[in-house]
């Protein structure tokens, strides 16, 4: 893996950060030391930039936010549910090309980009800025092209923002959050679109997306096991759409 510095944004085409990762490096927030990892995900590489100590980030959380917000930086960190859900949406053609796609709590968007891929026209969306950043430069990275980023807080689910395909991954890990998720998800999801929630079936979010069924909307449940970090672990992908009686109204 290599490694490099980020300071502030480069501003010459001779810095060698620019000549190395090309556009791509200047879509990154300044003050990271990062890392260019390479994922082999349903026979497609793909590379994404990440915070090269993620640890690290903790020690630069502000107290006040995090009081507030419990906001701290699982963003930077790539977890075994978001390569399971990249290798599910790859592997089982589950993406339309040319679907609008939404990823809630996108990280550092490798479901995101993986949907990209595979032809969704994606909107990676996350409460804080950087994992932001890093979204929108990770599909730069691997398309071309910067990606289409979008701030969401989801105690206040966007009005404006709606997708026929939502993607999430290991987001249900604070309970008072997972009603706001689903608020959001339900917002965001177009009648007759489907979306895919990974997670790895943590005690704290039992019965929270099986809520759903109680609401309208029809959900199948896929085990999937993959080989994540040198060890092993099973991963739950919840397939959510709406039942045809509430698309009739």
């Amino acid at each position: 893996m290599a490694q490099i510095r980020m300071r502030t944004p480069p501003e010459a085409f001779e810095d060698p950060l620019y000549t190395d990762f090309g556009p791509t490096a200047r879509l990154l927030p300044a003050g990271y030391e990062v890392t260019v990892r390479r994922l082999t995900v349903a026979g497609r590489t793909i590379r994404l930039l990440q915070p090269a100590d993620p640890n690290a980030l903790a020690d630069r959380v502000d107290p006040r936010a995090f009081e507030e917000d419990e906001r701290f930086p699982y963003w930077a960190e790539l977890w075994a549910s978001g390569v399971a859900l990249a290798e599910f949406l790859l592997s089982t053609n589950r993406v339309v090309p040319g679907v609008g796609a939404v990823e809630l709590g996108c990280g550092l968007g490798l479901v995101g980009t993986a949907a990209a891929l595979a032809g969704a026209q994606v909107v990676f969306t996350d409460y804080d800025p950087d994992a932001l950043g890093f979204a929108r430069a990770n599909h730069g990275l691997n398309l071309g092209r910067p990606g289409e980023v979008r701030m969401v807080d989801w105690r206040e689910p966007p009005t404006d923002l709606v997708a026929p395909l939502v993607l999430a991954a290991d987001v249900l890990y604070e309970h008072r959050f997972l009603d706001p998720f689903l608020d959001t998800l339900k917002a965001v999801l177009a009648p007759g679109g489907r979306a895919f929630v990974a997670e790895p079936g943590r005690k704290i979010a039992e019965g929270a997306v099986e809520r759903l069924d109680r609401e309208g909307f029809r959900r199948e449940l896929h085990l999937l096991e993959i080989g994540w970090q040198g060890a092993s672990h099973g991963v739950w992908v919840h397939e959510i759409g709406w039942e045809a009686r509430r698309l009739g109204g």
